[in-house]
């Protein structure tokens, strides 16, 4: 997955398109609720820093970028709550979990997600998760590119995983105000 694009299209679009680097074995938090829909509070029109917006609407969201599909969560698109996150996971075609997180602070939502070019991330993982991490050559033109997938046993792994800097922030939106 080639790693200079738009901020919000990079994690909008990254979950129609089955190219991740990194993985789960199963949805996370695990033993969770799945929301139904999006909560009120960030149902709206939301745009990144390229100027792409962002229309998230009860079950699912759209991007006014003409090449991203719109996201409805379903049985391989799951949103749930943990630890004042929105957590969403879609199921990749070869049956892992790409998630992105998202934190929303009044008028801004937060993106986040398992970068696997983040060398930090990817040590915090290991001293986390040890053998339940599995490191494999990513698919892709770069021979020296890695593929994980992350297994943490239990929701204190992954809010670990989460607290002691395994994630990435990637980008910001903005509420937009008529």
């Amino acid at each position: 997955m080639h790693q200079s694009f738009s901020i919000g299209l990079i994690a909008l679009i990254a979950l129609t398109t089955g190219c991740s680097e990194v993985t789960f074995k199963e949805p996370v938090p695990l033993n969770r609720r799945n929301l139904n829909a999006f909560p009120k509070a960030w149902h709206g029109e939301w745009s990144d820093a390229e100027g792409d917006v962002y229309a998230i609407a009860g079950s699912g969201f759209t991007s006014s970028d003409s090449a991203a599909e719109p996201v409805q969560l379903g049985p391989s698109v799951l949103l749930k709550r943990f630890q004042g996150y929105l957590v969403l996971n879609q199921q990749q075609d070869n049956g892992g979990w790409e998630v992105l997180l998202a934190k929303r602070k009044k008028d801004r939502l937060l993106l986040y997600q398992f970068e696997a070019s983040n060398e930090a991330s990817v040590a915090v993982w290991e001293a986390i998760l040890g053998g339940s991490m599995q490191q494999e050559a990513a698919p892709s033109l770069d021979a020296n590119r890695k593929s994980y997938v992350l297994s943490p046993e239990n929701n204190l792994a992954f809010r670990q995983l989460i607290l002691k800097g395994g994630l990435t922030e990637i980008g910001e939106l903005i509420r937009k105000i008529d």
